[in-house]
């Protein structure tokens, strides 16, 4: 017999609990392990403590490995649906473009164990992640800079002390091919070096003409326990990236009526002997380092020292509105050449202490990063005509009129000391103090600026009921905008960001239902503003509000039944600005967002193991762009319509073996689901078919 869903979720959390857990021999039961294991991982990026949900004062989310497998996640943003107030952003279609709470996270929010990943111009591999945590809200009181909606925090698969091994087998729609590995075994007899390999191969096309994907991914891990009281991982990345990317397509007959008809989904900007053609390498190699001094004292390091080299050519975009709305011009962008290295770590020293009745749990770090990169790039505006509902592709050779080769170098330095006093105040209530002091600089030569900051925080908890906790927070964040430049040729000061919000926490000890509902408001101000004096400079005048109320969680009504839902409303404006109108909605942001996942396997007799899910995806209308409210051709308001999207899945799983089925955009709807402009609109993927296989040994 097929074991049952909380058997299996409870193997699955057995498996992810990290090896020092595992040595203390803790007895608990199947609810206490799927339980326990899921506060802690959903607090530590949060207070970079090991804490319970309900004595974290802030919003956070968790996507486990066993939600992805479900759902059949490739894509981050995908796997972001599960969270409230995720939404997608990503005009191009296919790079990690999202939406936090109404601000556009998709820069400097990812992160990759603890310390920030560059996920520019690129997409995240999900297979060698053990789940995604979500921090809601600023996080510069211990990341220091960032955006003010929060962060999202990648945690890889680490070795476990069991010997093991999956294969994975994937085919779908598409043209997709996949095989990926999950290798595990112990290296000597003890069982004190532990080592770990996720590999994965893939190969597809993407729903545009002309355009596909290949890429190579090894990540290896290494565990030594050196002593009971000390352990370092190290943690690799190899990756090989060959893309055909795909580029948006004009709004006139997408998002927008066009006397010439409607443009298919798979129509091509990009051309078919010359395609458009993106390389991205990148290599990193890293450890995360623990002792424990005593059960009072910790110390912890996390080091990641990463290359890459990124380059493309052949890309051609939309180039304005064309009169007659059929034949549009197109600009040459490309060759462009980028290679660099990055350098991050995190130290930090925990403790415990009383001062009479009052329980400290204090942390003090310091943190390092830089970021040196250079960069050649060629533009030429052509035009390169187009009748994108007749098109006739052809060119070969392409290669731009004008070039230029000037190298361009890039910087990025910050330093940054926390400390932060996690205080149980009696049995209910709990206070959380911190503030960080940075020193971020960026740029190089005569164009190099430095900004010093300080981010304080304020948490509060209080304890209802046992299972049940209110939390308050004021939060602060910065983000460096000295690629801005005022008239007198300085360097904008940071932006800076303000967070007030309160809300509940549900979280019984049986496990059978977690919830949170939070209420917000997120304030960015002294934001670059366009100098209405003085064109192509800026000024901090911009200010931008965003309000909601946010409602998620999960429930197992029963070991054979699970649901997951996630509900936001979302009220994000422009305040004030130079030239957007004050009260004005930011583009790409809906006003309603939700997501609901359902699943239900056979519990027990002939079809054991059966597993049957649906899913389905809402967001509203929301404004295209804050810079034409209007479409430049009818002057009506430009608005992407609301939209629904359905998914389904069929799983069976027995002994060694577990086969699923997925179906994303079950019905096909045709939808957009990002922000948009009149000549780059970007439509969701059509319904896609992914059958996977995993033998596990």
């Amino acid at each position: 017999m097929a074991p049952s869903p909380r058997a299996r979720a409870a193997e699955a959390e057995a498996e992810a609990t990290p090896a020092a857990d595992a040595a203390a021999g803790k007895a608990v039961t199947l609810d206490d392990v799927v339980v326990q294991g899921q506060r802690r991982r959903e607090t530590s990026a949060a207070l970079k403590l090991d804490a319970p949900t309900l004595e974290t004062p802030q919003a956070v989310s968790t996507v486990t490995r066993e939600t992805l497998d479900a759902q059949g996640a490739r894509r981050l943003p995908e796997a972001l649906r599960n969270v409230a107030g995720v939404t997608s952003n990503d005009v191009y279609g296919f790079f990690d473009g999202f939406n936090l709470r109404g601000f556009n996270a998709s820069a400097d929010a990812t992160y990759l164990d603890g310390l920030l990943w560059s996920n520019a111009m690129a997409t995240t591999e999900l297979s060698g992640l053990d789940r995604l945590e979500v921090v809601k809200g600023p996080a510069s009181g211990l990341y220091g800079q960032g955006p003010l909606s929060g962060l999202v925090n990648l945690v890889s698969k680490r070795p476990q002390e069991q010997r093991f091994a999956t294969v994975d087998l994937a085919a779908g729609s598409y043209s997709l091919r996949e095989v990926g590995i999950d290798a595990n075994s112990p290296l000597d007899r003890d069982g004190r070096v532990l080592a770990r390999l996720n590999a994965i191969y893939r190969d597809q096309d993407f729903f545009v003409d002309f355009s596909g994907a290949q890429r190579k991914y090894l990540a290896p891990s290494l565990t030594w326990n050196i002593g009971e009281a000390t352990s370092i991982t190290l943690l690799g990345t190899w990756q090989r990236d060959r893309i055909n990317p795909w580029s948006p397509i004009p709004a006139y007959g997408s998002a927008l009526a066009n006397p010439n008809g409607r443009l298919p989904r798979h129509r091509a900007i990009n051309e078919r002997d010359a395609p458009a053609v993106q390389s991205r390498d990148y290599d990193a190699l890293g450890y995360s380092f623990e002792h424990r001094f005593s059960e009072r004292l910790v110390l912890r390091q996390s080091v990641r020292y990463s290359e890459f080299h990124d380059s493309w050519d052949h890309w051609l975009f939309v180039a304005g509105v064309s009169p007659d709305l059929r034949t549009f011009g197109r600009f040459y962008y490309g060759p462009y050449d980028e290679r660099g290295h990055d350098l991050r770590s995190d130290t930090s020293l925990s403790g415990t202490l009383r001062t009479g009745a009052i329980e400290h749990r204090w942390l003090l770090g310091y943190d390092y990063s830089e970021r040196r990169s250079y960069y050649t790039d060629t533009f030429d505006p052509g035009p390169y005509d187009l009748d994108v509902f007749a098109p006739v592709y052809g060119r070969t050779g392409l290669h731009p009129a004008f070039i230029n080769g000037a190298r361009t170098d890039q910087a990025m330095r910050q330093r940054g000391v926390y400390l932060q006093d996690h205080a149980k105040l009696g049995a209910r209530t709990t206070l959380t103090l911190g503030g960080r002091w940075d020193v971020a600089s960026s740029g190089v030569g005569p164009g190099r600026a430095e900004d010093r900051q300080f981010s304080p925080r304020v948490g509060l908890t209080y304890a209802l009921r046992p299972q049940l906790a209110l939390y308050l927070n004021h939060s602060r964040s910065f983000a460096p905008q000295a690629n801005y430049r005022s008239f007198d040729g300085s360097a904008l000061p940071p932006e800076r960001g303000v967070n007030n919000e309160i809300g509940l926490k549900l979280a019984p000890h049986d496990g059978r239902i977690n919830a949170m509902l939070s209420v917000f408001e997120l304030t960015r101000q002294d934001m670059a503003s366009e100098d209405p004096q003085h064109p192509n400079y800026y000024i901090t005048r911009g200010e931008q509000r965003s309000r909601g109320v946010e409602l998620e969680g999960q429930w197992r009504p029963r070991a054979d039944w699970e649901l997951s839902f996630a509900y936001a409303w979302t009220q994000a404006e422009i305040v004030r600005d130079q030239t957007l109108p004050s009260g004005a909605r930011l583009a790409g942001v809906p006003r309603h967002s939700a997501n609901l996942w359902a699943r239900y396997t056979v519990p027990a007799g002939p079809l054991s193991g059966l597993g049957i899910a649906l899913g389905a995806h809402a967001e509203s209308e929301r404004l295209a762009n804050n810079y034409e409210p209007l479409d430049p051709v009818y002057q009506r308001p430009f608005r992407l319509d609301g939209y629904t999207t359905f998914d389904a899945a069929l799983s069976y799983e027995a002994a060694r073996w577990d086969a699923r089925l997925n179906f994303k955009n079950l019905f096909d709807k045709r939808y957009i689901p990002g922000g948009a402009s009149s000549d780059r609109t970007a439509f969701g993927e059509p319904r896609t078919v992914l059958a996977s296989v995993r033998c596990k040994f």
